[in-house]
């Protein structure tokens, strides 16, 4: 239901947000804690039921622990490394295409589910679960030479988040996330109550807030930015991009048609993005 949520492209209000805007407010007044956790439930539960897809002869899988449960990372190849890093409700099976080109060039990867989606522990996600898995990742291969990282929608984010002079691929990047999130949230019915209190819950969580994680606020600290972006995109908008590539001489946008934010993973200027990031 959150993928519906956060990836929709409805701006009009039916009826059904005028009814879930009543029977929210009613909930959280006499069951806060209920309303409270159902709208977790609904906010931060990703997507299930993507299409297993079998993990590529040239790579195998393994679990990697951390405090917030096991990780399934898929690792391939040798050589310097490519750490790939998918969006919301995606899964590191959306990169393997691109994993098996890596290799083939010479070179070692790895991919992996975040907390909450594909094989990885978790029943919910949030960013900054997004952020510290990311993280863990990074530091099991602390000794390795890490050439680049990919990542694909909200793993962007999180990409920027986790790191500091490290060169990326950015696959439909988002920027401005916490107003449009915040917007498209709103615009279901839920109360504004409701979604502030998950919203600090998290914060608290995890101590960190929301509004600092802002992809656009980390990609000074950053080395060099190959940004890859569907000019029409419905749900991260290409203006946005546009706008942070004007703005960093250290960044550089290759422009798709008709790829929208899914397909555009395995276009050839994603591939074409990976191989400058590889010569660089």
């Amino acid at each position: 239901m959150s993928s519906k949520i956060y990836f929709s492209d409805q701006n009009k209000k039916s009826m059904s947000f005028h009814v879930t805007r009543g029977v929210s407010s009613f909930m959280a007044k006499v069951a806060p804690k209920m309303s409270l956790n159902a709208t977790r439930k609904l906010l931060l539960t990703p997507a299930a039921g993507r299409k297993e897809v079998a993990v590529p002869q040239e790579m195998s899988c393994r679990e990697l622990e951390t405090p917030y449960g096991a990780l399934n990372l898929v690792e391939g190849g040798e050589g310097p490394k490519l750490v790939f890093t998918h969006g919301w409700s995606g899964g590191v099976s959306q990169f393997y295409p691109l994993m098996q080109k890596v290799i083939d060039e010479g070179f070692s990867v790895v991919g992996f589910d975040h907390f909450g989606h594909g094989k990885s522990a978790g029943k919910f996600a949030n960013l900054p679960l997004f952020i510290k898995g990311l993280k863990h990742v990074l530091a099991e291969y602390e000794d390795e030479q890490i050439r680049g990282i990919v990542s694909h929608s909200m793993g962007t984010i999180s990409a920027v988040n986790a790191t500091c002079d490290a060169k990326h691929v950015m696959i439909a990047p988002t920027f401005d996330f916490y107003n449009s999130f915040q917007e498209r949230i709103y615009s279901t019915g839920i109360t504004d109550k409701l979604v502030d209190r998950l919203l600090n819950e998290v914060e608290t969580e995890h101590d960190m807030v929301f509004k600092s994680l802002q992809a656009e606020n980390h990609l000074a600290k950053q080395s060099q930015l190959l940004m890859v972006h569907d000019k029409e995109d419905k749900y991260a908008p290409y203006q946005h991009t546009l706008a942070q590539v004007e703005k960093h001489n250290h960044a550089s946008l290759h422009s798709t048609q008709g790829q929208g934010h899914g397909r555009v993973i395995n276009s050839p200027q994603t591939w074409q993005a990976i191989r400058q990031l590889i010569d660089i």
